[in-house]
């Protein structure tokens, strides 16, 4: 069985750009647009890693990753926090 990859980003170009990068590593990719969702998720599926977006709306990466910690069953999945920062004139 392909190991599973969780990627969490509120941002559809963020969740496709990742979904790039893993396409060439033989796992299945699972995708969440939101905190609760990829909680969600992590209680029902069991995942290799988690990429996980630091800068969310609803619930930013820090937030799922205390709550996946609190959790026996979710506490020990690895968890990678990753951004993306969009580049303007201000801070290029």
């Amino acid at each position: 069985m392909k190991p599973k990859v969780l990627i969490v980003d509120d941002t559809e170009a963020n969740l496709i750009a990742l979904e790039a990068q893993l396409s060439r590593m033989d796992c299945d990719i699972v995708r969440a647009s939101s905190g609760s969702a990829a909680l969600r998720l992590l209680l029902k599926h069991s995942f290799a890693v988690v990429l996980l977006d630091v800068q969310m709306s609803e619930m930013d990466g820090y937030e799922v990753a205390a709550l996946a910690r609190g959790n026996a069953s979710t506490r020990d999945v690895p968890i990678i926090f990753v951004t993306a920062m969009h580049e303007t004139e201000a801070n290029a």
